[in-house]
């Protein structure tokens, strides 16, 4: 039995193998919505990204950046080789980029536990940058039915927030100004590693469907992304295959530290373009 097994693992491995690509590079550049969500929080005062009924709610504790939805590019590689043992390569860069204005926002909370935002502001300008430097190192098999990569990887967020506002103190609802300003520049950054899964199905008529995972949880700790796309393969002669996607990302990353909370979350559809080499 064990060597009737062994056979199998065998034939079933020279099978993966012999459907592997042998040698390929793969590269693609997309426009994706990143409508914008998610709180920070700190014991019982909340702000929100983007919530605007919060910063007119009458309520002290909760307020609101004001960051707007936006849509931006992104780029990504992949090579894929034939050496076993050596995972393959993946990077991807996008960068996520808002501003906003804001009514009111509550002081004292952290973003990430890196910015802090010591005092309640209002007429206050906002902007974040993030430029994400995403890492998956994966195998892949490819069984008659579909393209299976399956891997683990790190998301590198190199994030920037800007906060200009004028001061303030809010009693029961009701807001007063103190005179002065906070202006706050604050560089912070953020690793996100992940497992990753992959899969596209076989092509008919040149369509495909493909879905993408990459997760991880530790503790209270999590960072979801999640996507699923209909590809469309241009069939034409020479070693080059043109292709053009249309899906949909949620992505999520969500840190506690103590008692401070931040969730932030990036959604939106997107339309790609790529080629295979």
């Amino acid at each position: 039995m064990k060597k009737i097994s062994l056979a199998a693992l065998m034939v079933l491995g020279a099978v993966s193998f012999a459907n592997a690509d042998f040698l390929s590079i793969s590269a693609g550049a997309g426009y994706e919505q990143q409508n914008i969500d998610g709180y920070v929080k700190l014991g019982d005062t909340k702000n929100y990204f983007n919530n605007s009924s919060a910063q007119s709610d009458g309520n002290c504790k909760t307020g609101d950046f004001g960051l707007k939805d936006k849509s931006k590019p992104y780029v990504w590689v992949k090579f894929i080789h034939p050496v076993p043992i050596i995972p393959n390569i993946k990077f991807q860069y996008t960068k996520y980029d808002t501003n906003g204005h804001s009514n009111y926002i509550a002081g004292n909370v952290k973003i990430f536990d890196d910015v802090k935002i010591p005092t309640s502001l209002t007429n206050a300008y906002t902007k974040q940058t993030i430029n994400s430097y995403d890492l998956t190192l994966f195998y892949e098999i490819k069984p008659v039915f579909a393209d299976i990569e399956a891997g683990f990887g790190i998301d590198y967020w190199q994030g920037n927030t800007k906060i200009n506002g004028e001061n303030v103190i809010c009693s029961n609802g009701t807001i007063k100004k103190t005179g002065g300003t906070t202006s706050i520049n604050k560089d912070w950054s953020v690793i996100l590693p992940y497992l990753y899964g992959h899969v596209e199905t076989m092509q008919f008529f040149g369509f495909s469907v493909l879905a993408d995972v990459k997760w991880a949880k530790a503790g209270d700790n999590h960072h979801y992304d999640y996507s699923g796309a209909l590809k469309y393969t241009i069939d034409i002669p020479g070693p080059v295959n043109p292709f053009v996607k249309l899906g949909y990302r949620y992505k999520e990353a969500y840190g506690v530290d103590g008692d401070n909370e931040t969730k932030l979350e990036y959604k939106g559809a997107f339309l790609e373009i790529g080629a295979k080499f």
